[in-house]
C-alpha cells in the first residue's frame, strides 16, 4: 500500500525523528520538574535598605533628613552616592554602617536586620567605615594601627601572627614596611588615607563604606585611592559604598545614586 506523502508519522518514527534533532519529548516534563525542585533560591543582597526614613528632633521641629529610601547593593559592587549638602548623604551611610539606627524601616545584612545582630557586631564583623579625617591613633605606626583595629575587634590571621597579617594589608593598599614602620603623622595625606582603608579592611569585613575619602587629596593621589576601592571590589569582591562630591570619582564607579531632599532621585549604572 501507498504511504501517505503528507506529514502524519508513525510513533516509532516520530521518536526518532526527535531523537535525531537532539530531543527527547517523553523525559521533558520530569526534565522540568527535576529543574524546578532543584533550584537554588538567589541570595539576599549583601546589603538592603526597606522603606528606611530617618527624622532629628531639634529643639522646636523635627527635620525629616531621608525618606522612605529602598535600595540594596551586592558583593563585587563599587558604589558610590552623590547628592548636595543637606540632602541625607551622610545619615545614609551612618544607617547603613550600623552607626545609628532608622527612625521607621529596615537595615539588613544578608537578609538579616543588622537590630538583631547587633550594631556593634555588625560594625565589628562585617562592615567598616573609612572617614575623611582618617581617625587614626596619632601616636601610632600604620602597622600599630592596623594590629590595634584587630586586637579590639578580635580579628585573626589565618596562622595566628596579626603582626604579619596587618603588614599584608598595608602592603595590599601600596604601603612598603619602612612606611608601615613610620608614625602615621609622619605619612602623607594619601599614605594616611591608605592606613586607614588598611585599618577598615583588618578584620576581613564584607562591606566598606567610605565617607568622601578623596577629598583631602590631590588628583593623582586620589585616582590611586579609586585604583584601591575598584580592585577591593572587583578582586576581592568586597561591597564597597562610598558617600562623594566628586564627580570624577563616581564616574569610575560600578553605580552612582544621587540623592535629593531625602530621596534617592536617579541611580546610574556603568
Amino acid at each position: 500500500m501507498k504511504r501517505n506523502s503528507g506529514t502524519s508519522r508513525t510513533p516509532g518514527e516520530s521518536r526518532d525523528a526527535a531523537a535525531a534533532a537532539g530531543a527527547t519529548p517523553d523525559a521533558a516534563p520530569e526534565a522540568a520538574s527535576d529543574a524546578t525542585s532543584d533550584a537554588v533560591p538567589a541570595a539576599p543582597p549583601v546589603l538592603q535598605l526597606s522603606a528606611v526614613s530617618h527624622t532629628y528632633q531639634g529643639q522646636r521641629r523635627k527635620t525629616t533628613v531621608l525618606r522612605q529610601i529602598d535600595v540594596s547593593f551586592e558583593r563585587g559592587t563599587f558604589s558610590t552616592i552623590l547628592g548636595p549638602s543637606g540632602s541625607g548623604k551622610t545619615t545614609l551611610l551612618s544607617l547603613a554602617s550600623g552607626l545609628d539606627s532608622p527612625t521607621t524601616g529596615t537595615v539588613r545584612f544578608d537578609g538579616r536586620d543588622i537590630a538583631s545582630i547587633g550594631l556593634g557586631r555588625y560594625r565589628n564583623k562585617h562592615a567598616a567605615t573609612v572617614f575623611q579625617q582618617y581617625n587614626l591613633l596619632p601616636y601610632m605606626t600604620a602597622l600599630q594601627n592596623v594590629v590595634t583595629a584587630m586586637e579590639i575587634t578580635g580579628a585573626r590571621s589565618a596562622t595566628g601572627r596579626r603582626k604579619a597579617r596587618a603588614l599584608d594589608i598595608l602592603a595590599g593598599v601600596g604601603l612598603d614596611p619602612d612606611a608601615a614602620h613610620r608614625n602615621v603623622l609622619k605619612l602623607s595625606g594619601g599614605q594616611q588615607q591608605r592606613v586607614a582603608i588598611a585599618r577598615a579592611l583588618a578584620c576581613d569585613v564584607d562591606i566598606l563604606f567610605a565617607d568622601e575619602p578623596t577629598g583631602n587629596l590631590d588628583e593623582d593621589t586620589a585616582d590611586s585611592i579609586i585604583d584601591i576601592f575598584r580592585d577591593l571590589a572587583h578582586i576581592q569582591h568586597k561591597c564597597v559604598i562610598v558617600v562623594t562630591h566628586s564627580q570624577t570619582l563616581a564616574a569610575r564607579s560600578d553605580r552612582t545614586l544621587t540623592l535629593r531632599k531625602g530621596k534617592v532621585t536617579t541611580t546610574r549604572a556603568a
